[in-house]
């Protein structure tokens, strides 16, 4: 294996941060809403995030604050991670020439 063929990461950087990067971006619910699963746990995320702020002004019959901003957390981390799943999935998708020819080349050199 050559030098070049193990340069090349799984992960590559810049397509990582651009991916963490949009995915923040696409909490707005208007890009959400082709997705409703995921805009249905942003709504969910929301109303358990409005849950804690009404906990921490007084209200005592909603549960614990822990408890609630625990599941707030959980959800956002959902939506987070769905947005950047498929935004890395996109850029993973992006054809590499010269990595299907080397391979091509390999499998014509084997047989």
């Amino acid at each position: 294996m050559s030098k070049r063929e193990r340069s090349l990461p799984l992960f590559q950087k810049d397509l990582l941060n651009e991916a963490l990067k949009q995915s923040f971006l696409k909490l707005n619910p208007k890009v959400l809403f082709r997705n409703p699963v995921m805009f249905t746990v942003e709504i969910g995320a929301v109303v358990i995030f409005a849950v804690c702020i009404w906990i921490l002004a007084g209200e005592t019959s909603q549960g614990s604050f822990g408890y609630n901003f625990a599941i707030f957390l959980i959800l956002l981390l959902t939506v987070l991670f769905a947005n950047f799943a498929v935004r890395s999935r996109k850029h993973a998708a992006r054809p590499r020439p010269i990595l299907c020819v080397k391979h091509v080349k390999k499998l014509l050199q084997k047989s």
